[in-house]
């Protein structure tokens, strides 16, 4: 028989592992967001004489470490990193070492070996590790469920406000942002939906046919913050929030204009009145109105979202909030740089002009 060789697959299980206990050191940290982990690594190589300039690693290099499914570790970066995060220089090359020993576990695995009996069909290849890895990971139907329910409430305490204080805005659609943006667009429609049906007790009957309303919003932001990536996440989910404003809008007026001839008696219509009779068309008029208060409605709603997806983010990680956070973080951290550049330069010249 002629003896032949073959190479092993190359596990990432180890890799895996460092990333996952990267990210658990990140949360007990204090959740540092990955902008400020950058910051901080560039101040420890300042103060290890690296210039300015250069010392700040890309914030995707960084983010990557955190990412599973690596084929490729960077030891000294993973020791920079957990420095970042607390821990003593000590502890930093306890984390490089076992990076540098998992990468000599891949060379190793890497080398040719001769070819293995294959198994048989009544004991196959179980890889546990990585099946522990995804349930640890995915969260649980049951946080979904309470999830779920806790963002028909919000809606449900929105509509009870507004309908009792005669509030101008609406406030009914911030748990159905909540669970499209956190669980997926359709399940914001079912909250969405949900909302209305249950706000015929609070209401009265025209709160069903605004359940379209609610249901467009959902859409748009459960399909709109899949497309936010790490790049301008802020100014784009500002501009998701505007998107849903007219969209919700459109469908309101014609809703509106169709059913109940323009009115339901919502506080905003004094509004919609006034514009009324500087206008002959009564679907421009409606939409006009709805259209400035859905804005303020939405925007406002986009960032109460934002706040609450800060408190569920141990339960389900959804990556619009950590895109966001960052973008958020980094154009503070600019203004604050340049505010302090500005002030620096203003103090040179006034010293200067003095001298």
């Amino acid at each position: 028989m002629t003896q032949h060789a073959e190479f092993q697959d190359v596990p990432t299980d180890a890799f895996d592992a460092i990333a996952r206990d990267l990210q658990t050191l990140r949360i007990e940290a204090g959740d540092v967001p990955y902008a400020e982990i950058v910051r901080r690594i560039g101040k420890l190589r300042e103060l290890c004489g690296v210039d300015a300039v250069a010392a700040r690693p890309a914030r995707t290099t960084v983010y990557d470490a955190f990412r599973l499914g690596r084929t490729r570790i960077n030891a000294e970066l993973v020791g920079e990193i957990v420095q970042a995060l607390g821990c003593s220089p000590e502890e930093a090359k306890t984390w490089e070492r076992r990076c540098l020993q998992a990468r000599l576990d891949k060379a190793a695995a890497r080398q040719p070996s001769p070819a293995a009996p294959q198994p048989s069909p009544a004991a196959p290849t179980v890889h546990i590790v990585s099946t522990l890895g995804q349930e640890n990971t995915a969260p649980s139907r049951r946080r979904i469920y309470i999830l779920l329910s806790a963002c028909l409430m919000l809606n449900l305490a929105g509509f009870w406000l507004v309908d009792a204080a005669g509030l101008r805005l609406y406030m009914d659609m911030i748990g159905t942002a909540l669970a499209a943006i956190a669980c997926g667009p359709w399940a914001g429609v079912l909250v969405g939906l949900a909302t209305n049906i249950i706000g015929l007790s609070i209401t009265d009957s025209s709160a069903a046919a605004f359940g379209l309303v609610n249901m467009t919003g959902a859409l748009v932001w459960g399909y709109g913050a899949k497309l936010i990536k790490r790049n301008s996440a802020l100014p784009k989910y500002v501009l998701l929030n505007v998107v849903v404003a007219v969209a919700c809008s459109v469908v309101s007026s014609i809703i509106l204009v169709l059913l109940f001839g323009g009115m339901t008696g919502h506080a905003s219509e004094t509004t919609m009145q006034s514009i009324l009779a500087s206008t002959s068309s009564l679907g421009l008029a409606v939409f006009e109105a709805n259209l400035m208060y859905s804005l303020v409605d939405k925007l406002l709603t986009g960032f109460i979202v934002i706040a609450l997806l800060g408190l569920v983010k141990q339960w389900i990680r959804v990556p619009v909030y950590e895109h966001v956070s960052e973008h958020a973080l980094e154009s503070l951290d600019r203004a604050y740089r340049l505010t302090k550049t500005g002030f620096g330069s203003l103090r040179a010249h006034q010293g200067r002009a003095l001298g």
